[in-house]
């Protein structure tokens, strides 16, 4: 049992580590001797600045509702709970 967990380990380790490799999309043994070239130039681009968006206005109508419901709802077991007593 344990030689085939150990055998299973080492094998995970051969196919699994050249499988990243190939993952990259790159060939691991190609050695280039190119310079890189730019792909992006930015002498013709116009700087752009940031602008801070206004604080938007919030409305606690929401909020007013939903308190205004739980006061109807605690409004209405009170006066039931009060009924049933008598």
């Amino acid at each position: 049992m344990k030689k085939f967990i150990m055998f299973a380990l080492l094998g995970i380790l051969f196919i699994g580590g050249p499988a990243v490799v190939y993952a990259q999309g790159e060939d691991s043994t190609d050695v280039t001797t190119e310079e890189p070239k730019d792909t992006i130039s930015i002498d013709s681009q116009d700087p752009v600045y940031y602008e801070e968006p206004a604080a938007k206005e919030t409305s606690n109508t929401v909020m007013y509702a939903f308190i205004g419901g739980i006061v109807v709802v605690g409004g209405a077991a009170f006066y039931f709970m009060k009924k049933k007593k008598k």
